[in-house]
């Protein structure tokens, strides 16, 4: 991109904005597709990044606009995977709850909620303090039940690296904070 392409853009120049949707659009919808494997999802993502574009185009810089749609769109499709499997987790769990509550089920002792509460806290609270990246890695992959595989996809990096993100700060809190697999946390 020509930086007169993007300071017409700026100046609100919509045939401008439309040579720059004509010749990344399909680009941008297979970088998006080949993360989230939906080319119609690729596409309102893909819409929805040349949207903010055009409101926000006073806010262009004159430097790679095309870097920072590829950036843009990668980032978009990672938040809809994340929100997918958000979405997937609460369905299944809604699918499996018996039609009236506490139906065959013993309800819980008063002590045990507050020992799952507490426990739920303290790891939230240790998760919390992780590093950026590793908070990400560990809630993709415990909380969103994302294999190693799937969250090095959404993260852009390689599965060591994901193990290397989630084992270290397991191991480094595992004296604290008891494995989630063993209790039952997440």
């Amino acid at each position: 991109m020509t930086p007169s392409l993007v300071h017409r853009i700026r100046g609100g120049d919509v045939a401008a904005f439309e040579q720059l949707f004509r010749e990344l659009h399909a680009p941008l919808c297979e970088v998006v597709d080949s993360y989230i494997r939906s080319q119609t999802a690729a596409e309102e993502i893909v819409q929805d990044l040349f949207l903010l574009v055009w409101v926000k185009r006073e806010q262009l810089r004159e430097r790679s606009i095309r870097g920072y749609l590829f950036a843009s769109a990668r980032n978009r499709a990672l938040h809809y995977l994340r929100h997918q499997s958000v979405v997937r987790r609460w369905s299944s769990q809604v699918d499996t709850r018996p039609e009236v509550s506490g139906l065959g089920q013993a309800a819980p002792r008063a002590d045990e909620v507050t020992e799952s509460h507490e426990r739920r806290r303290a790891v939230r609270q240790a998760i919390d303090r992780l590093p950026v990246r590793s908070r990400l890695a560990f809630l993709l992959r415990w909380e969103h039940k994302m294999s190693n595989a799937d969250v090095a996809t959404a993260m852009g990096i390689s599965i060591k690296g994901v193990e290397k993100l989630v084992n270290k700060k397991i191991k480094s809190h595992h004296t604290i904070y008891p494995s989630p697999k063993n209790h039952g946390i997440f």
